[in-house]
């Protein structure tokens, strides 16, 4: 497998961790232990986890085989990806925000070809 896919790869799993951990954490209030008690029994919270560190693991084969300052850069990808999800989600998305995430999206592509 190519490294870009094995990048792409841990970035999915590092925008499914965002996904579950916000899903997770949604409707609770900042009360405190009760809060924490909460998130200690959430599977959400754990799956979140474990989707991050699995992220992480794989990570670990593209800093192996790319410099740091080409790999790090790719994590750009991860803001395009939750830009998609959180549309697919009912997220509200700005004209401003697309913009943005383009210009990150156009220097990943810079970078990916260095």
């Amino acid at each position: 497998m190519s490294t870009l896919l094995i990048a792409v790869l841990s970035i999915c799993f590092s925008v499914l961790a965002q996904f579950l951990l916000k899903s997770g954490i949604q409707g609770l209030s900042p009360d405190g232990f009760s809060a924490y008690l909460h998130l200690a029994k959430n599977w959400k919270i754990w799956a979140g986890f474990a989707c991050y560190s699995t992220s992480a693991l794989i990570w670990l084969r593209v800093l192996a085989d790319w410099d740091v300052s080409k790999a790090y850069p790719m994590m750009g990808i991860g803001f395009v990806l939750t830009l998609l999800v959180g549309l697919l989600h009912g997220e509200p998305i700005t004209t401003s925000r697309i913009i943005g995430v383009a210009a990150i999206f156009i220097g990943v592509i810079l970078v990916a070809r260095s």
